[in-house]
């Protein structure tokens, strides 16, 4: 028999579970241009400035076009690869192609970042067509 006190105590007990810090993992950010590599690479170092962790770099525009409203995302890694903290960032600026924009994104001190383009809009320029 069922008593009420049982299917209360394990009511709780789950709400305990899913209410604990690491009981469920967030969904990780994935960058939303999908095949960014091909047009895009990236360079950076972790810098300390004025007491805090950066990570500063270039995103090189490898392809033909005009580029603007980039942003990165960094990902803050532990010793075993793991995502301990995401940012995403705005560059600054317009880029041609084999141009590059410098980025500085402060993030949490970690054993590893890695830094990857998380979106760009091409830009397009209308033609005058003459009459």
């Amino acid at each position: 028999m069922l008593h009420w006190r049982s299917v209360r105590e394990v009511a709780v007990g789950l709400l305990l579970l899913l209410a604990a810090p690491g009981a469920a993992s967030a969904q990780e950010i994935q960058p939303l241009m999908q095949g960014w590599e091909d047009h895009f690479s990236v360079t950076w170092d972790a810098a300390q400035r004025r007491g805090r962790t950066e990570v500063e770099g270039y995103v090189n525009n490898k392809s033909p076009y005009r580029v603007g409203r980039v942003r990165v995302l960094v990902d803050s890694l532990d010793n075993a690869n793991r995502v301990v903290d995401q940012k995403i960032a705005w560059v600054s600026g317009e880029s041609a192609g084999g141009d590059r924009l410098y980025f500085s994104v402060p993030v949490t001190p970690a054993a590893q970042y890695r830094v990857r383009v998380f979106s760009y809009d091409r830009i397009e320029f209308a033609q005058i067509m003459s009459p």
